[in-house]
C-alpha cells in the first residue's frame, strides 16, 4: 500500500531511478523469471555475464549488491531483500520495471533503426 506522502508519481520515479543503473538493469532481467532467490545465486549469473573474471572483482560486485543495488531496490519497493538472510523477493513493483525497462529498450532499438 502506498503511503499517504506518496503518489503514483513517485512510485514510477522510484521505478525510473531503478533502472537508471546498468548492474540494476541486468540484475532486473536476472529476477524477471523468478518470485525468489538469493543475494549469492544474482551475484553468480551476474558475474557469468559480465565484468568479473577474476574472484576480487566478483567479491567487488557481491559488496556493491549488498550495500548498495539491492537496498536502493529494495527502499523505492521494487523488491523484496532480507540484507541477513541475503533472500531477494519480487513483487509487482518488480514486474512493472521489468516492463518498464523492456519499453525503453524497445524504444532504443527502434529509435536506432530510424536513425536517431
Amino acid at each position: 500500500m502506498m503511503s499517504p506522502t506518496r503518489d503514483a508519481s513517485d512510485a514510477i520515479d522510484d521505478v525510473h531511478d531503478v533502472c537508471t543503473h546498468r548492474t540494476r538493469r541486468r540484475l532486473l532481467r536476472v529476477l524477471r523469471t523468478r518470485s525468489e532467490t538469493t543475494l549469492e545465486d544474482v551475484a553468480a549469473e551476474l558475474a557469468e555475464g559480465g565484468d568479473y573474471d577474476r574472484p576480487s572483482e566478483r567479491t567487488g560486485l557481491e559488496v556493491a549488491l549488498y550495500h548498495w543495488h539491492l537496498p536502493k531496490m529494495a527502499d523505492r519497493g521494487v523488491i523484496e531483500y532480507d540484507p541477513e538472510s541475503g533472500r531477494i523477493r519480487t513483487n509487482d513493483a518488480t514486474r512493472a520495471a521489468w516492463r518498464l525497462l523492456r519499453a525503453r529498450e524497445e524504444m532504443d532499438r527502434s529509435n536506432r533503426n530510424d536513425g536517431w
